[in-house]
């Protein structure tokens, strides 16, 4: 059995409840950090997860609330984890590089970190079952989202993404379905800077409602500036019924 375990909900600005958006997959003896926000050590004790015995970490692009908890990570694990392998896209290989020589982070006697390009092959990891490939998205070049395929099951995060029906892979049944839901569409249409780079729930409650090969919504990466947001956003995706499952920080999820 699989389990997702969300450690961030929110958008690139957190709030009192929500930091931001990162979470666990794991399967088996597999165990992936998606995105690296923030305190991730803390997080990871709170949901009783061993920091020192995680090896992989995806990073679906470069903007700071995906990023910049990577150095802290790091640094915690250099004397307790031999290795580190990252999954990323070129442009955060280089950045994290940087910053292991800048904090003298990247001696050889400290943790080894093993970098790997998402988009070098269709697949970017596998083992038995478990399959992992990048899916471009709508949001700055190279970023990506993710496809978790495993005991004939299939979960798609779509990271930060305009509203893009490619990485959602007409045809294809998806079990679960992460995906960016950024704000309400009254939010978007008083900031319409937002439709290049994320999705509205009005949007993405659309094209759900049509679309039966998906099974649950997963929604993510709220922007709640507003105090009314939140409820914004769930009366936009209602029609979905119970076919959304709304979350808060540390909700867990056996798949």
């Amino acid at each position: 059995m699989a389990k997702i375990i969300l450690l961030g909900t929110s958008s690139s600005i957190p709030t009192k409840k929500r930091d931001n958006t990162s979470f666990l997959f794991i399967y088996k003896n597999q165990l992936f950090l998606i995105d690296c926000p923030g305190s991730i050590v803390q997080k990871l004790l709170k949901v009783k997860i061993d920091f020192r015995k995680l090896q992989n970490i995806i990073i679906t692009h470069e903007h700071p609330d995906h990023i910049y908890g990577i150095i802290s990570l790091i640094h915690s694990q250099m004397y307790f984890n031999k290795l580190l392998n990252i999954f990323t896209n070129k442009t955060c290989i280089k950045i994290i590089k940087k910053l292991t020589k800048i904090f003298d982070l990247d001696k050889p006697n400290f943790l080894k970190i093993k970098f790997f390009d998402v988009f070098e092959n269709e697949t970017f990891y596998k083992y038995n079952d478990l399959e992992l490939s990048a899916l471009k998205t709508k949001h700055i070049k190279n970023s990506f989202g993710v496809k978790f395929t495993f005991a004939k099951k299939t979960i798609i995060y779509s990271s930060d993404t305009a509203f893009n029906e490619g990485i959602l892979q007409e045809g294809v049944k998806i079990d679960y379905l992460i995906h960016d839901c950024t704000a309400s569409s009254s939010y978007f249409k008083k900031y319409p800077q937002l439709y290049k780079m994320h999705t509205c729930s009005k949007d993405l409650a659309n094209y759900l409602q049509k679309n039966k090969n998906i099974k649950k919504l997963i929604p993510i990466h709220f922007l709640l500036l507003d105090k009314k947001e939140e409820q914004r956003i769930k009366n936009e995706l209602a029609i979905l019924g119970n076919k959304v499952i709304f979350p808060k920080d540390f909700s867990k999820l056996r798949l």
